[in-house]
């Protein structure tokens, strides 16, 4: 199994994501945690078995379940780099230019 690394824009927009769902609710942030950490699981075991992202086939996208959040990844031949967690609302690809 592969390890599974943020790039620093997806760490800051977790992070971000965390703290607006803990100041809604007490504990909604824990679960948010607990559910992009299931999605990065299931790509560590099995990263070709996400979809391709169509709009650029380099990167993957998985769908964190109960929030609406997506990861994207690249399969790296040594780890998997999360490039963003993404908000379902947001423009698709704005990430694309971080690397």
């Amino acid at each position: 199994m592969k390890a599974v690394e943020f790039a620093p824009p997806a760490r800051d927009e977790f992070d971000a994501a965390v703290d607006w769902y803990e100041s809604r609710a007490e504990g909604v942030g824990r679960r948010f945690v607990e559910s992009v950490a299931e999605t990065l699981e299931h790509i560590a075991e099995a990263p070709l078995e996400c979809p391709v992202w169509q709009e650029d086939t380099r990167f993957r996208k998985a769908v964190v379940h109960r929030f609406p959040y997506v990861v994207f990844y690249r399969d790296l031949p040594e780890t998997i780099e999360v490039v963003a967690i993404a908000h379902g609302a947001r423009k698709p690809g704005y990430w694309v230019g971080r690397k």
